[in-house]
C-alpha cells in the first residue's frame, strides 16, 4: 500500500494571524504553501512544496526535490545552534541561529515560514523570518540580533567580527549614470552623490573612465562612487592620493565574491552594496559596509533584476530591520520624482535615481527639483 503524505505540524492560527496582518502590506500568493516532513512527503513534491528534514537528506533525495522544483530545508543541531541549509530554485543558502527549542522544526516556525512563502518571500528569507519571530509575537521581526548569521554563502565567518568599513553620512540625491561625460555634466550642479556605472571588458577602457570621470569631481562638492571597477578604482585613488576625487566603491551581490573586501578596506575608500531581501542583507551586513542600498523598490527598466520589485511594504521592512545597525541606507529601483517623498518618508537619508535624470528635458532643472524634494538640512 503506498504511504499517503502527511502535513508537518503547523500553529493554524499563528499563520492565518500573519496572512491576515500582512497580506495587504505583502500580497498573498493565489496558491497556498504545504510543509511536509521530509519522511512523510509526497513522493512527487511541487512547486508550493517544502520539505523538512531533521539532518542532512541523502543526495538523490537532494536531487529529486531539486529536480521537482520544491523546496528542501536540512535542519542540523550544532551545540546551541540550529544549522539550517536551505535549497530552493533560487540556489542554497546555510544559516546558524540560537536554538531556543528542542524541536528543529515547531508548529510556531513551520506557520511563519508557510505564511512568509505565501506573503512572496523566497524560500531563504522565509527562513530567515521563521527563525527571527519573536514566540508569542504579533509583530513583524525587526530585532536584528534574533536574526539567523549566513554561513554559506558567506562573506566573512560567523563567529568572525570584520572590521567596519568607514561611515558614509546621509547621502542625498543618489545619481546612477553610465559615463564620465555625465559626471562631468553633474559635477557643476553639485548633486550631493553621483556613481560612475560604466559597463566595459576593456581594462584601459575603464581605467581611462574612471581616470576622467574623477577629474571631474575634483574641486566638487559631490561624492563619487564607482560601480563594480573596485580594482581600477582603488588603483587609481592610490596614486592620487586623498584628493582623488574618487569617494567609495558600489559593489552588487555577485561582485562580493570576487572583490578583495580587505584591500578595499584598508584604502580608506567607503563601500556600498546592493541587497534584495533579508538573506542578502544579512550576508552583507556582517562586512559592515558603509551603506546599504535596499531594492530594488519599484520596477524598472534600467538594469535585469534578479527579484521582483519589493514594493513599499517590504522597503519599510527593510529599513526597519537595518537601519540600527548600518546607519546610512539608499533607496534604488525606479525611484523618481513622483515617488520620491513615499521613498524619503520611510527615514533613509538618500534614494538613488538614473532616468529621473539621465532622461529628463533639462538635467539641472531635474537635479534641482529632486534636490528640493529632501528635506532640509
Amino acid at each position: 500500500m503506498t504511504r499517503r503524505p502527511v502535513h508537518a505540524p503547523s500553529d493554524g492560527p499563528l499563520r492565518a494571524a500573519v496572512l491576515e496582518h500582512y497580506g495587504e502590506t505583502f500580497g498573498i500568493d493565489d496558491k497556498p504553501w504545504q510543509a511536509w516532513r521530509l519522511e512523510d512527503a509526497p513522493a512527487q513534491p511541487g512547486a508550493h512544496d517544502v520539505l523538512l528534514s531533521d539532518g542532512e537528506a541523502a543526495e538523490e533525495v537532494i536531487a529529486r526535490v531539486a529536480a521537482s522544483g520544491a523546496t528542501l530545508i536540512e535542519t542540523d543541531r550544532e551545540g546551541g545552534q540550529w544549522i539550517d541549509t536551505v535549497r530552493s530554485p533560487m540556489g542554497t543558502w546555510v544559516f546558524s541561529v540560537a536554538a531556543d527549542s528542542d524541536q528543529p522544526h515547531s508548529a510556531a516556525f513551520v506557520a511563519v515560514l508557510l505564511a512568509s512563502l505565501s506573503l512572496h518571500f523566497p524560500a531563504h528569507d522565509a527562513l530567515a523570518l521563521a527563525r527571527a519571530w519573536a514566540p508569542g509575537s504579533a509583530d513583524w521581526p525587526s530585532d536584528f540580533a534574533r536574526f539567523p548569521r549566513v554561513r554559506h554563502a558567506a562573506l566573512v565567518a560567523p563567529e568572525q567580527a570584520a572590521e567596519p568599513f568607514a561611515p558614509c553620512p546621509a547621502l542625498g540625491l543618489y545619481v546612477v549614470v553610465p559615463s564620465a561625460e555625465w559626471i562631468e555634466r553633474l559635477a557643476p550642479l553639485n548633486v550631493p552623490t553621483v556613481q560612475l556605472r560604466f559597463k566595459s571588458d576593456d581594462p584601459a577602457a575603464v581605467r581611462a573612465e574612471i581616470a576622467r570621470a574623477a577629474r571631474a569631481m575634483q574641486g566638487s562638492s559631490s561624492r563619487l562612487f564607482i560601480n563594480d571597477h573596485w580594482q581600477a578604482a582603488i588603483d587609481y585613488h592610490a596614486a592620487n592620493g586623498a584628493q582623488s576625487g574618487i569617494y567609495g566603491i558600489h559593489l552588487g551581490q555577485e561582485d562580493l565574491d570576487d572583490a578583495d573586501l580587505d584591500a578595499l578596506r584598508a584604502s580608506g575608500l567607503r563601500l556600498g552594496v546592493s541587497t534584495h531581501g533579508y538573506a542578502e542583507m544579512l550576508r552583507v551586513a556582517a562586512i559592515r559596509p558603509s551603506y546599504l542600498a535596499l531594492g530594488a523598490i519599484f520596477p524598472t527598466t534600467t538594469k535585469v533584476m534578479p527579484t521582483q520589485p519589493q514594493g513599499m511594504g517590504r522597503f519599510r521592512a527593510y529599513a526597519k530591520l537595518m537601519q540600527p545597525v548600518i546607519p546610512s541606507l539608499v533607496g534604488i529601483g525606479g525611484v523618481n520624482a513622483g515617488n520620491m517623498r513615499e521613498v524619503l518618508a520611510v527615514g533613509v537619508g538618500s534614494a538613488a535615481v538614473v532616468r529621473a535624470v539621465t532622461e529628463a528635458d533639462d538635467v539641472p532643472a531635474a537635479v534641482a527639483h529632486l534636490v528640493s524634494l529632501f528635506p532640509a538640512g
